[in-house]
């Protein structure tokens, strides 16, 4: 089936642990308008560790048009239900969630840059916590 793409971009990445996001999680944010790469750079860094990007399918952006804000984000939190702490279980909701908009192929480039991703992101966040919580000599 051919997809016939616009010119905004999804991310998929792992969302950042901070002060107020506390719970790990698939971050999937979709551009709802030209201008959001060159204005909300910043603010995606600071969502997200991105590991893919791709383009939107003419009624995903369709869906954006409605919307007043640069992006729109929707997570699937890791260690909550359903998925309990289950990366594999986690990944496979999130190729469900799109696949009637990308390719299986693409599905599955997405799905192993994001476990990829996930050591990288949260691994990482473990061994800095732990370094700065060790007392300083």
């Amino acid at each position: 089936m051919m997809h016939v793409l616009s010119n905004l971009n999804v991310y998929y990445g792992w969302s950042r642990i901070n002060k107020i996001r506390k719970k790990r999680a698939i971050s999937v944010i979709y551009e709802n308008c030209q201008g959001a790469r060159l204005r909300g750079a910043w603010l995606l860094k600071r969502l997200q560790d991105t590991y893919y990007t791709r383009k939107q399918t003419i009624g995903e952006a369709e869906d954006g048009k409605h919307s007043n804000r640069i992006f729109t984000e929707y997570s699937l939190l890791l260690d909550e239900k359903p998925f309990n702490s289950d990366l594999d279980k986690c990944l496979q909701c999130n190729y469900d969630a799109d696949c009637n908009n990308v390719p299986s192929e693409e599905l599955e480039k997405i799905k192993a840059e994001l476990k990829k991703g996930f050591k990288i992101t949260y691994e990482t966040e473990n061994r800095i916590a732990k370094t700065s919580n060790s007392p300083k000599c």
